[in-house]
Order: structure tokens, then sequence, then C-alpha cells
């Protein structure tokens, strides 16, 4: 379907920081064609363009056949492994998945630090609260702040703690389907002994995994999957979740592509915020189907994290000429992603702007 008119040049993040054509989805669905046509050869030059592709699906809303470039990408990836030119760096986390339970080679007994004393580890309960390798790596809020919210709320729910493992999500988006496949058997199997009818995630990746990939995988079994957002949005609707005002603040939405374009979540985050008292809901120029990816997406803040950093400062920039106090996102990982930008935009003198996950400003403003 894609016709070559270039048009995807207007969304692709990776474009505007190189100016290369192999660096947009255009010149990326090239490379795809003529690898599966046998014009060009699997080999590492091939990888490095392919692998720098955020898969933040920008490009298919600019794409007037909307081609969904994310799945040609992928699936070249899939046919690049498979000729044995997966990245190095992707092997490591690939071998840390299947052996840590994670992809940051971090040790197990550490995936419950950040939890509460009160955590309800290992309980019988029909929602499951699948904390991801991001937040239980990588973050110390979030996880706190979920878990009162739904305590609040009175949601009965169980953890896994020190046995949850990753969903796979990166196995997935490097092409590594056997990695991928291993990792989504152990979760199904995790899933079956705590007998839960509900998974439910704070990660917009993870939340696609459940949501999406897994079933098309062959990897559904009976549970239902959520995300936070439509958690509390449901809450609040409910009124089972009571919110007060604390002082008055700017807070602009930073929509995550795995819950905004990929599954279209775009309301309910910006519902459970504008339901916060005192909180004046503030949109970036380019928002909900056009918005522009945190830098951390496709796997491309492993493979190169200077194009990711880069892409990450822009969105920063926005969010501070917009006059935000605060730049919420709805994902572990673009929370992460903005938080070094932010850091770097202050060091620069670009200005300074807060940046939480949206439990976190939740959390913070819970009436009981």
């Amino acid at each position: 379907a894609c016709i070559q008119c270039g048009f995807c040049r207007l969304g692709c993040p990776t474009y505007a920081q190189s100016g290369l054509e192999a660096m947009n989805a255009r010149g990326r669905v090239s490379l795809a064609f003529h690898m599966l046509t046998g014009n060009l050869s699997p080999s590492k030059e091939v990888a490095e363009r392919l692998y720098n592709c955020m898969l933040c699906l920008n490009c298919k809303f600019t794409c007037p056949a909307q081609v969904n470039v994310a799945a040609i990408v992928q699936a070249a990836r899939k046919r690049l492994v498979e000729k044995g030119h997966l990245p190095k760096i992707f092997k490591q986390l690939m071998a840390d998945m299947i052996d840590l339970g994670n992809p940051f080679n971090q040790p197990k007994e550490k995936r419950a630090d950040s939890y509460p004393d009160n955590a309800p580890v290992g309980k019988k309960a029909p929602t499951l609260l699948h904390l991801g390798c991001s937040a239980s790596y990588q973050d110390v809020k979030i996880i706190p702040s979920v878990m009162k919210i739904l305590d609040a709320a009175g949601v009965d729910f169980t953890a896994l703690g020190e046995e949850e493992v990753c969903c796979g999500y990166l196995a997935y988006l490097v092409g590594d389907m056997d990695t991928f496949n291993k990792v989504a058997k152990t979760n199904l199997g995790l899933f079956k002994k705590a007998g839960v009818k509900e998974v439910l995630t704070t990660c917009a990746g993870c939340h696609k995994t459940f949501a999406d990939i897994y079933p098309h995988e062959g990897h559904q079994d009976g549970y239902r999957a959520e995300h936070i957002v439509e958690t509390m949005e449901r809450l609040i609707g409910e009124g089972k979740l009571k919110l007060k005002e604390k002082k008055a603040r700017k807070v602009i939405y930073h929509d995550p592509c795995d819950l905004g374009r990929h599954l279209g979540v775009y309301e309910p985050p910006r519902n459970v915020i504008s339901a916060i008292p005192g909180i004046e809901l503030l949109e970036f120029a380019q928002n909900r189907a056009l918005a522009k990816c945190c830098g951390g997406g496709g796997g491309v803040k492993a493979f190169d994290n200077e194009l990711g950093g880069e892409i990450g400062l822009e969105r920063v920039k926005q969010a501070i000429a917009a006059e935000a106090d605060l730049l919420v996102s709805a994902c572990p990982s673009c929370k992460n992603s903005l938080n070094q930008a932010a850091a770097r935009a202050r060091k620069e003198g670009l200005g300074k702007i807060k940046v939480m996950d949206i439990t976190e400003l939740v959390a913070a403003h819970l009436a009981k």
C-alpha cells in the first residue's frame, strides 16, 4: 500500500533528528520490501536502520493509506533475527529476560524492593497487578502509588512479588520470537496458578502485550487485560475513588505510543486528570494520534541511547514551552525517558519541569 509519497516524514521522530531517508518510515518500508523480495540480503547495515525505529506508529497517522509501518518493521526484524543479525546489545537483554525474568540484568529478589509493607503478595484475588520491569527496577514511586489507589478504592487484588517476570514485550519488539514465546508461556502459567480473571498494569507496553500481542500470538487464556488509567476512570465514575485539591497546577499529558496510537486509549487518562480538583489539563500541539514519542520506544533506548535522548528532549522542550508545571504520562518507560530529558533541559538552561506518572498524581490527591 506504500506509494512512497513521503508524507510519513511529517511524523517520524528519527527522521526529524537525522534527515536521512533510511531513518524515515518510507526508507524502512523500502528496506523491508527489498529484503522480502530477495533484492536485499539481511545484514548488520540493514539492522542498524531497522533497529533505530521507535515503532511509535506516528507515521501511520500522517500516511494517506494508513500503512502500519511498525508491523512491517517488526516483521523485518524477525527476518533479521532468523538470519543471525540481532544486534549484540539485545542478545544479552534476551538472555537476562530468560535467566533473571527482566532485561535489566537485575536479580529477581530486588523486583519487590519498592513494594509497601502491606502489599498483597501471593494472596488469592480476582485481579492480578502486574507491575512490570520498568516500574519494578527503574522507579520507586509508581508501585506504592498504584497500590495506594487500589486500596483506597477497595479493589481486591494480588501481586506476584519476586515471582513476577517480564511480559516479553521487548523480545517481541526486537523480533526474537523464541524468547517471547518462552516468556509468554511462563506468564500464562503464573496467571493460571494465581487463578486471576483480570491482569492490571501500569505500563503501556505490558498492557499492549497482554491485551493485544498475547492473543494474536496464541497465548490468550481467559483473562481480561486492563490498564490502570481505565481502572481509575471507572472507579472515579463509580464514586469509589475520591480526590481532593492540594494546589493549583498546570498538567500536560503525554500520550504513550503503545497506549495511545497502538490501542486507542486517549480519553481515560485525560478524564482522570480532569477529575482532580485544582488541576488544569493542558495539551501538546501534537497530541493523541499525532503525539510525539518520548524517545524510549521500539528498543531504541538500548540500541541508540543518544538518539532516544534527543527525541525525549524535544518532547520536554514542548512541555516547557506550554508553561506546564507537571509533565504526566501513563507509562513507566515514558516517565524514565522524560525524566532524563527534563534533567538535561534543566542542566542546559532550557527550563524546568517536573515529570510524574499518572498514578503518582492521583495518589497524591486521594481524599483518604
